[in-house]
Order: C-alpha cells, then sequence, then structure tokens
C-alpha cells in the first residue's frame, strides 16, 4: 500500500473544501462598478421571477427582439411565442440558480457566464445582454 494514500487523500478533501467556499452565487457576487451592478440586479430579477413562476416579470428580463433557448434540444424562439412556452418550462424545472458570474462589459453590450443550477443539474450558461435607453435586457442565452 503507497504510505502516501492519506496525504492524497488529505490533500484532495482539502481542495474540495476550497473550491466549493470560493464557489459564490449570484446574490453574494460583488459588482466592481455601477453597470456590472445593473446587469446583477436584471439577471437577480431574472432568477427570482423564474422561480416564483412569475412569467410576466421573467419575460420582461427579455429584450423584445430576444432570440430565446429552450429545453434539451435548444430550440429558439421568439419573446412573443415564449410566453406560451414559459409556464411549462416553469413546471418541468421548477427552480433555476446562477452561480457567481463573470462579466464582460463591451459597450452597450455585455456577456455573462455563469453556473446555471437546476433540478437536472449544473451546466455553464452564457447570457447575451444589450443595454438600450439606460436598460440591460437579455438578447438571448445558451446552455
Amino acid at each position: 500500500m503507497d504510505k502516501r494514500l492519506p496525504y492524497k487523500m488529505l490533500c484532495l478533501i482539502m481542495m474540495i473544501i476550497y473550491f466549493i467556499g470560493c464557489a459564490g452565487n449570484l446574490a453574494t457576487y460583488e459588482p466592481k462598478n455601477p453597470e456590472e451592478t445593473a446587469i446583477k440586479n436584471l439577471l437577480l430579477k431574472w432568477e427570482k421571477t423564474y422561480n416564483s413562476g412569475d412569467v410576466t416579470g421573467n419575460l420582461s428580463t427579455w429584450n423584445d427582439n430576444a432570440q430565446i433557448m429552450y429545453g434539451t434540444d435548444r430550440k429558439l424562439t421568439t419573446k412573443k411565442d415564449y410566453i406560451g412556452i414559459l409556464p411549462e418550462r416553469m413546471k418541468a424545472i421548477p427552480s433555476l440558480n446562477l452561480g457567481s458570474p463573470d462579466i464582460k462589459i463591451s459597450g452597450d453590450k455585455a456577456e455573462v457566464k455563469a453556473a446555471l443550477s437546476g433540478s437536472r443539474g449544473t451546466v455553464p450558461a452564457t447570457f447575451n445582454l444589450i443595454k438600450e435607453n439606460n436598460l440591460w435586457s437579455i438578447m438571448s442565452w445558451k446552455y
């Protein structure tokens, strides 16, 4: 038996504890500037309205010209058509939570990457945002 095995196991456990401690969520994320604060607030609203089943509130986070991905086969639809799809998605996956985001802003566009956790597991997600009339909204996302 390898005498170093207990040491290796201890190191592995310490690394797991470290990474779990470093992994945050959207709510605890500390924005670096006012634009990031506005983006964080938009995504918090998206998360809260989704988890509470508020279809109208969730749709308000999407841009009118958004291309919205949904389902395991990753179909695309418009915001207008998503009105009829979203209630079923909320029933199928009643809770979604975003991890600590990586926000990249370039003028009136932003890309936000975060872990997306739901009843079916955790996947990487990317939100593409646009700022119009001084307000951020979601243009698209992928997972």
